[in-house]
């Protein structure tokens, strides 16, 4: 199986360990150090780059996405210093909530439950 791990398989992996070496070392904003990389997504053409985070603080959001969007530039800049691609794709960061959606719904479950438990 030579093609197992493709090639835009690797360069997601590296792309998202270059932003997340660089999100604790190299940025000097601390609302951004709360942030962790958790996917990074490529299109076939390998254009753009979504790359999917997360952070400790859910309330702000929006701001995040607009400090990221802002760096892009420089995490544009750090991905060209370590990979030799010909060209760096265009970088999209969207704040993933999948964990606070998936403990309303364990939450409205156990609810739901716990409400048909005392009916009986």
């Amino acid at each position: 199986m030579a093609n197992e791990y493709s090639f835009s398989n690797r360069l997601e992996k590296k792309i998202q360990r270059i932003i997340s070496y660089n999100l604790i070392h190299s940025i000097k904003d601390n609302r951004l150090k709360t942030i962790s990389i958790d996917e990074v997504k490529l299109t076939k053409d390998l254009s753009i780059a979504k790359i999917y985070c997360s952070s400790a603080i859910k309330e702000e959001t929006k701001k995040l996405e607009i400090l990221l969007s802002k760096a892009t530039g420089f995490f544009k800049k750090e991905i060209a210093n370590s990979l030799s691609i010909k060209r760096i794709p265009e970088l999209q960061f969207v704040i993933d909530n999948h964990e606070v959606y998936a403990n309303k719904i364990n939450n409205l479950i156990e609810e739901a439950v716990n409400n048909d438990k005392k009916e009986k």
